[in-house]
């Protein structure tokens, strides 16, 4: 079985390094890309890693992954907790009525008049971070690389979000929450006891909270402060696991260069908060 190793290093004035590395591994007949808190790389990439050719200036903060070190910038709201304001329908008009902001909160309150709700500007390499709470069977999720291939209609890579007792694809692996949707399976979080699923059809409870990862190729899932799933578009695993995904026909899935990221609608109400992001620029 083929390995192969992304290393990731998160350094906020330091030159310590972390690497971390993600293995190949079988899951319901698929493979899949897990990162291993515990493992330590010794590949190339790693080694790379541990021995960057330019230390950056001691007040900002970086990241490595994919064996290249970038800068991560200021982190800044995409939902401003008033109004939609930066936000838009599937075609670029006023976000659907079903999508209201109470509390200060981003609601999905009436999916009969809802549809997907897209940022107004188009990300290309970031951390993206929300979080989100729903109700009994609630189905949704964040699109990322996404793109029009019919000049309708929004396609791309998404980070599942669902109550997985309560649907069917929740005995699906690659269909859990945190998983990438139908291609990669999220590996359990650690903290998943801590959040029982819900009894009643309206949000409720405590807030769960993602990450995005993205950088060119290279992308990383996050559940509750820990990271799930670690994969590169376009090596070998991932044109296996396409391959025996919904997506297998279409033939740039996840290659997108910059898009912008969609929460989706999808027939149940859900809460969104703190909606943020963070831009990465290669050093």
């Amino acid at each position: 079985m083929n390995r192969c190793a992304l290393s990731f290093l998160f350094r906020s004035g330091s030159l310590a390094t972390l690497a971390l590395s993600t293995a190949l591994c079988g899951c319901d007949g698929g493979q899949n890309l897990v990162a291993d808190p515990d493992y330590v790389a010794s590949s190339p990439a790693a080694e790379l890693a541990s021995t960057p050719d330019s230390a950056p200036a001691a007040d900002v903060e970086t990241l490595e992954i994919g064996g290249r070190q970038v800068a991560v910038g200021p982190k800044r709201a995409l939902f401003n907790g008033e109004n939609l304001d930066g936000w838009t329908n599937e075609t670029g008009g006023a976000p659907g009525s079903g999508w209201r902001v109470e509390d200060g909160l981003l609601r999905m309150v009436d999916p009969a008049n809802g549809g997907d709700l897209l940022t107004k500007e188009r990300f290309a390499n970031y951390v993206f971070s929300f979080e989100w709470r729903f109700g009994r069977a609630c189905n949704s999720g964040v699109k990322y690389k996404i793109e029009q291939p019919n000049g309708k209609g929004w396609i791309g890579l998404e980070y599942q979000i669902q109550d997985d007792a309560n649907v069917e694809d929740g005995k699906i692996a690659k269909r859990r929450v945190a998983s990438l949707f139908d291609v990669f399976p999220a590996a359990e979080s650690k903290s998943a006891a801590s959040f029982p699923a819900p009894t009643d059809d309206a949000p409720s409870g405590e807030f769960r909270q993602g990450k995005i990862v993205v950088f060119e190729n290279s992308v990383e899932h996050w559940l509750d402060g820990e990271r799930v799933l670690a994969f590169a578009v376009g090596d070998d695993a991932w044109a296996a696991a396409k391959a025996e995904s919904k997506y297998k026909k279409q033939a740039t899935f996840g290659t997108a260069a910059s898009s912008p990221i969609l929460l989706q609608e999808h027939d149940y109400p859900i809460d969104f908060r703190n909606v943020e992001i963070q831009e990465l620029k290669a050093l």
